[in-house]
């Protein structure tokens, strides 16, 4: 789908904030002008030189590739700038391991934006050859490692218009590894890879600061079970979604679409997560962040356990205006699990606000050999419901406190309905038309638009889901005469 220019301004980070205090207080640095370097080769060769602040691969070449670039970056005091090249495909080739970007990734150890020009501009992590991740954010600027004393200040990044694939890693960020503070905006992050037992962050690894916006995040995996999380993303730090699908990710462990750890907040709004897959929770797994949802859609994920569109083991997850459909539990017919849409377990607390959790299913194995049989199953476990949520089915291992109903949802089918990710629209009787009273965000704001920027209320009330019909008199059943 097309993508939109984001409605939401950025959030500093902490992190940020904290780096400017200590910098301001101590007088410790003065940055010098950024600079613009612009890629002019595809091969994956070094900078000659680096930190003359020229970028070419032999003195007087004029030849700048992302390499080179990167590495001039890092060694240029300041936040600069790399240019790429519409309709190009950057393909890293270079074997080795280190920090400093000579070979194998990219390692960012200053803060830089990275500029392409759209999905054509790819950088290829070629992880089948480096044996190594695309794009590796430190912490530091004064320190390429893992430690956090960041006395110059934390290295701020921002990935904007790229298409970021096919990197490998063994147990952490396939195709990025992020301890910075970092940015991706309008960006494809795909084809991304872990293969060791323990692995975090097929896609996306991040345990700092991540802002991911008007993105795709698709079609990686991971490898290992139990504590491994997180197909598409896993957050360990602050992060912020929006606009953003995941889909087809696949998750041998925990959250196909993202897990997160700790108690960091997690916001994710006008996002899709579609098509994803895991052991445990096929959409979203929360083990211990304060993760809330708000205009976003949970569709047609799968669990091969508990928890098909979303697990929760603990930590808080709310849901606000959110619509969870066509989701399984196992899946594979051999595990027992149910809650096809929303799965809660006794530790975690998981709030519903004008939420449609509706047509989620599991398969049911009576006894061992048996077929499997479908049910209708939305949600397992105790959850708190307030204004208006729509349920179709409450079984026995479902207990909802506050406000629902239960009838079908009359929901169409998942498509492109406008916005920049995919959504289902409300049919005509739906009884989530104008049900949903005052709709509210996570800090009790009105909300103004719905997941595709439609303006609520078009009637009486809000539409309770993800999806405002705009349409109020078709959406009555009264064609006008002719």
């Amino acid at each position: 789908m097309a993508f939109n220019a984001s409605r939401y301004p950025r959030r500093p980070g902490t992190l940020r904030q904290l780096a400017a205090i200590a910098v301001a207080a101590l007088g410790l640095v003065t940055h010098a002008a950024a600079t613009t370097f612009t890629v002019n080769s595809v091969v994956d060769v070094p900078d000659s030189n680096p930190g003359n602040g020229v970028c070419e691969t032999a003195s007087g070449n004029g030849v700048c590739t992302l390499r080179a670039a990167v590495q001039e970056a890092n060694a240029n005091d300041g936040a600069d700038v790399i240019s790429l090249q519409p309709n190009t495909t950057y393909m890293l080739s270079r074997v080795g391991s280190d920090e400093t970007a000579l070979n194998g990734d990219l390692d960012i150890s200053d803060s830089v934006t990275i500029n392409g020009a759209g999905p054509a501009t790819v950088v290829d992590g070629n992880g089948g050859v480096t044996g190594d991740r695309v794009f590796d954010i430190m912490a530091c600027i004064d320190n390429a490692g893992f430690a956090f004393d960041c006395t110059i200040g934390v290295v701020v990044a921002t990935l904007s218009g790229l298409t970021i694939q096919h990197g490998t890693a063994i147990n952490s960020g396939g195709g990025i590894r992020n301890i910075g503070e970092l940015t991706i905006d309008q960006c494809i992050i795909a084809g991304n890879s872990l293969t060791g037992a323990t692995t975090s962050g097929g896609g996306i690894n991040s345990i700092y600061s991540l802002v991911l916006t008007n993105s795709i995040v698709a079609n990686n995996t991971t490898a290992g079970t139990g504590n491994s999380l997180g197909a598409g993303l896993y957050s360990a730090g602050e992060l912020t979604v929006s606009g953003t699908a995941f889909s087809g990710n696949h998750a041998a462990g925990h959250g196909g679409g993202f897990g997160m750890a700790t108690t960091h907040d997690a916001v994710v709004r006008d996002s899709t997560f579609n098509g994803n897959s895991a052991a445990l929770g096929g959409g979203i797994y929360n083990d211990g962040s304060a993760l809330m949802l708000t205009n976003s859609t949970v569709s047609g994920n799968s669990s091969d356990g508990a928890g098909g569109g979303i697990y929760a083991e603990a930590g808080t997850t709310e849901l606000y205006n959110v619509t969870v459909t066509k989701n399984r539990a196992n899946a594979d017919g051999l595990n027992g699990g149910a809650g096809g849409g929303v799965q809660n377990l006794a530790g975690s607390t998981f709030l519903l606000s004008s939420s449609i959790v509706a047509g989620n299913d599991y398969l049911f194995v009576e006894s061992r050999g048996d077929p499997p049989i479908l049910k209708t199953d939305d949600c397992a476990g105790t959850f708190q419901a307030q204004v208006a949520n729509l349920l179709e089915t409450i079984a026995a291992h479902c207990t909802i406190n506050g406000a629902h109903v239960v009838a079908p949802a009359k929901l169409g089918p998942l498509q492109d309905n406008g916005g920049g990710t995919p959504t289902h629209a409300l049919l005509a009787g739906s009884p989530a038309l104008d049900a949903g009273g005052t709709c509210v965000d996570d800090v009790g704001a009105p909300l103004s638009a719905d997941q595709r920027g439609v303006a609520r209320p078009q009637g009486v009330g809000c539409d309770i889901g993800a999806f405002e019909l705009a349409d109020l008199v078709f959406a009555d059943d009264f064609e006008p005469s002719t």
